[in-house]
């Protein structure tokens, strides 16, 4: 297993012009030099590492397709073995018919994931640009992939390998422990940004039958995506979407209306909003304009008021944006007498005509307009176990000063277990086994 050559497509197939299929492995350019006719160079075994090279991939004779070779010699590649990387079109058949070359000359085919850890096998990255690499392959949009790209380059864990220099060297524990309390503090900020761009926030739409949640969805979405008809409740199941606002990435969902109903059928529609509510990061509620306020909308207030708007970890809580739709219609809705003051603020659109659209996309991605103007080689945290380790590393650092600031003549024998623990949580976020 050591010793075996690998291979795996790490470009998502069909997607792009271009697909990359990579092998790693003592065999690798062997291999691959089996299937690869250059136009120059006759040998690929004697190829110079991190040198592109041109030409053909071959099966039994026939050309499979044009490439370009990247060699990458064991001590410049990200797995620290031999690696080739073969660049062909991005065409399924194209991607599958060259892999299939490669596995046939004897190469294991494997998932990119796979051939993602032999990079922590072979001490070439820690576990947090392991991470980053993973998650590279799934971002959602350039913004995702520039945070990602560097934290695989390592701002994150070189900020975190600072401090426990820092830490080491230091000869005022006392002073450092405050300077690092305040460094975690400011790391763990950056923690409901970067989580979201790995996971992207819920955002569930509601509102009474034919409110115009499908219109906006639509309109957020820029094409036609869910079902519209003047006929109310013709949203029957919840239906999601990604979209990107401002660089970030949303799950949107458009839910069945929320209303009492001897349907069976739409009352399972109504009860599975109810569960995506619960579950929400971002609720829009949908008002109709046009209409004065009615039971539906009211059931609907009553029974968002009573969500725990906290989440389960309490670490964000669910926001809220009431939406007055058909804005372009006349007023018959008094908004402010219906939510009082329980909702705010209000955003006035018509979905239909794209009025106000602008406005309430930048209150949905206002939460993180401190990242989206991105600073390159910005340490963020991206996942929730770096999360979890650095939050108990200021947990550890918060209990040796409420030591220190009890008896200012405390020794750090008194609390050099928290001190270690502190230190230990940090290297664990950048070390952790799996």
């Amino acid at each position: 297993m050591k010793n075996e050559t690998i291979v795996s497509i790490t470009t998502p197939i069909g997607e792009g012009g271009i697909g990359v299929i990579q092998v790693s492995g003592p065999d690798s350019l062997e291999i691959v030099n089996t299937v690869f006719r250059g136009k120059k160079l006759k040998d690929l075994r004697n190829a110079e590492s991190k040198r592109l090279y041109y030409g053909d991939i071959h099966l039994n004779g026939s050309t499979v397709d044009e490439v370009i070779v990247n060699v990458l010699r064991k001590e410049d590649s990200f797995t620290g073995e031999d690696l080739v990387e073969v660049n062909c079109h991005g065409g399924i058949r194209a991607v599958r018919k060259t892999l299939e070359c490669v596995v046939s000359s004897g190469a294991r085919e494997v998932h990119w994931k796979e051939l993602g850890g032999y990079s922590l096998k072979n001490n070439k990255i820690d576990l947090i640009q392991e991470e980053a690499l993973l998650e590279i392959p799934k971002a959602k949009t350039r913004l995702v992939v520039k945070v990602l790209l560097d934290q695989y380059d390592g701002a994150l864990s070189s900020f975190i390998t600072k401090m426990i220099k820092e830490i080491e060297k230091s000869d005022n524990y006392r002073e450092q422990l405050h300077l690092t309390n305040d460094q975690l503090k400011a790391i763990l900020k950056t923690a409901v940004f970067g989580c979201a761009i790995t996971s992207p926030q819920k955002l569930i739409i509601t509102g009474k039958p034919n409110a115009g949640k499908s219109t906006l969805i639509n309109a957020l979405l820029k094409e036609e995506r869910s079902i519209t008809h003047k006929e109310p409740g013709t949203t029957r199941d919840a239906v999601d979407e990604l979209i990107s606002l401002d660089g970030m990435p949303f799950t949107i969902i458009d839910t069945a209306g929320i209303r009492e109903t001897d349907h069976e059928v739409e009352r399972l529609g109504v009860l599975e909003s109810k569960k995506q509510l619960r579950q929400a990061d971002k609720i829009i509620i949908v008002f109709d304009n046009s209409k004065p306020a009615e039971k539906e909308d009211k059931e609907l207030i009553e029974f968002i008021a009573k969500l725990d708007l906290h989440k389960a970890d309490n670490s964000t809580k669910i926001s809220i944006f009431p939406v007055l739709n058909k804005a372009d219609l006349p007023r018959k809705l008094n908004l402010s007498t219906l939510i009082g003051e329980t909702f705010k603020p209000t955003c006035q659109i018509s979905a239909l005509n794209g009025e106000g659209l602008s406005t309430l996309e930048e209150n949905l991605a206002s939460e993180f307009k401190e990242y989206t103007k991105y600073t390159p080689e910005r340490p963020i945290i991206f996942t929730k176990r770096q999360q979890k380790y650095l939050s108990k590393a200021l947990h550890s650092s918060e209990q040796c000063i409420h030591l220190i600031d009890k008896d200012k003549d405390t020794d750090i024998a008194d609390y050099s277990d928290h001190f270690n623990d502190m230190k230990q949580n940090l290297m664990n976020c950048i070390a952790a086994t799996h």
